[in-house]
């Protein structure tokens, strides 16, 4: 299952046209053998693969800038399954969260070797963090029950699901600060438009934060919340304005609130050097915080380097990252630029890339 609704609705749409070319191979892309024990500096780069079909893979990118793909299939001799959606670390562990096959795979992260396989109270998970020896999982249950949602409570020394914590429909993003988990509720097959905020100590929610519409972004920096939330698009036949906005999180209230022009409608949301990122219609723009004005103009539209459907996004240590979808059942691209839009690398992946995972 793709990253929100609107993905979703995307994706069933070229699924349909493309059906009988979407299959479970690797699309002709070469597999480079990799030593055990190799993975230990470089970027993951999560391939979700095409829905139903069990063709979620890892590829990595060394310091050397040498690409391997297949990786999880490589070390493991299986498949990763279908629909992979988010990765997160842990120690020496990294957790991959498949979310059409209901499962987190456990796996060294720096040979990517399978520890173990989390099924137990997992249902169409989303996204996952940490804090001490506990593992904190958005799940949508399911998409079609409103009420069902929950923050699944993983045992990390057990593997196994402790505790279920209910939320409001379609958790998806999560952080941990100062003992809180706030999750951003993006809405699952609905619309959501609140950040949750669970207190870690007693598992419960004691804060509901009222944003707007599709909540598709969130980072945290310096005492402040801050939340991009795309609006509805114009296919729900019920559009609405986004919004930007800056939560303080001592007392949860929003500071500011940046209002979009009707019809744009952003997505993503990374904090790199003092300043804030996103992506509107295929154009990279940023925000200095302490200057907190939208921009009038982008930095640069990665649409000219040859990006077609710009699909994952990340800022990391003075480079951007976009992964682009392509025509979703063909093999994506990762393209890498400098903080100020020049191109620097790019290289093929596998089908529908989503998310980079740095293990440096």
């Amino acid at each position: 299952m793709n990253k929100s609704f609107y993905k979703i609705s995307a994706l069933l749409v070229v699924l349909s046209l493309f059906a009988i070319s979407c299959t479970s191979d690797d699309r002709d892309t070469p597999v480079v053998e990799i030593p055990v024990a190799d993975y230990a500096n470089g970027i993951f780069i999560l391939n979700e693969g095409g829905f139903g079909y069990s063709n979620a893979s890892v590829s990595f990118l060394d310091n050397d800038g040498q690409v391997y793909n297949a990786v999880y299939s490589t070390v493991n001799n299986m498949n990763l399954g279908d629909t992979a959606q988010s990765m997160g670390f842990h120690d020496d562990n990294a957790y991959v969260v498949v979310n059409n096959s209901a499962v987190i795979e456990v796996v060294n992260r720096n040979t990517f070797k399978h520890i173990a396989t989390v099924t137990d109270k997992i249902v169409n998970p989303r996204y996952i963090v940490f804090e001490t020896t506990k593992g904190y999982i958005s799940n949508w249950g399911d998409p079609n029950d409103s009420t069902d949602d929950y923050i699944a409570v993983l045992n990390l020394e057990t593997n196994q699901v402790d505790l279920r914590i209910p939320v409001v429909e379609g958790p998806e993003k999560l952080l941990i600060n100062n003992g809180k988990i706030y999750v951003a509720h993006k809405g699952g097959y609905g619309y959501g438009n609140t950040i949750s905020v669970i207190d870690i100590a007693s598992k419960t929610v004691i804060a509901s934060i009222p944003v707007a519409d599709v909540v598709d972004g969130m980072v945290l920096n310096n005492g402040f919340l801050y939340v991009m939330c795309s609006g509805k698009a114009p296919f729900t036949q019920d559009e609405t304005v986004a919004e930007l906005f800056k939560i303080n999180i001592t007392n949860n209230t929003v500071e500011t609130a940046l209002t979009f022009e009707e019809g744009k409608h952003p997505s993503f949301l990374e904090f790199e050097n003092n300043s804030l990122y996103f992506i509107m219609e295929n154009a990279v723009y940023t925000i200095n915080s302490n200057n907190f004005q939208l921009p009038q103009n982008p930095i640069f539209s990665p649409s000219e380097d040859g990006v077609e459907i710009l699909y994952g996004f990340e800022v990391n240590n003075g480079n951007i990252y976009i992964a682009d979808a392509k025509d979703y059942v063909s093999n994506g691209e990762v393209f890498i630029y400098n903080l100020t839009g020049e191109l620097k690398e790019k290289f093929s992946v596998q089908i529908i890339p989503n998310s980079f995972y740095f293990n440096n």
